[in-house]
């Protein structure tokens, strides 16, 4: 009987380690779901330079295009829903979201000076 008492709370006292070094849980969704929300065309107002904005998702990064002119990369900026583009103009892209839904449904297009808007489609 005696001989059993040391493996007995070494037993516990691996339990024990092993509970109180596990890795909680992650309760947030990862980086290319939360980025997953932008993915979509987006449907210029009348602007006069393109009619289409397409956001995609490749390897963790967002990418815009204008109609179908070459996606660039979008970086993510410290204000929330705000990316700027690697283009040579360095387009800063604003998403829009439903005030009561949270939901994306457009963006800003802030590109030398000039504002475009679009809707999501």
């Amino acid at each position: 009987m005696k001989k059993w008492i040391p493996i007995f709370f070494l037993g516990i006292s691996v339990l024990l380690m092993s509970l109180t070094n596990s890795s909680p849980v992650a309760l947030t969704t990862s980086a290319a779901d939360s980025l997953s929300e932008y993915v979509g065309t987006y449907k210029m107002k009348e602007n006069g330079y393109f009619s289409v904005y397409k956001i995609t998702l490749k390897e963790d990064a967002l990418f815009g295009e204008a109609d179908e002119n070459g996606a660039n990369k979008l970086l993510k900026q410290a204000k929330a829903d705000t990316f700027k583009s690697t283009s040579q103009y360095g387009s800063i892209i604003t998403f829009k979201r439903n005030p009561e839904t949270k939901k994306v449904v457009g963006l800003s297009l802030l590109i030398q000076d000039t504002e475009m808007l679009a809707d999501k489609q």
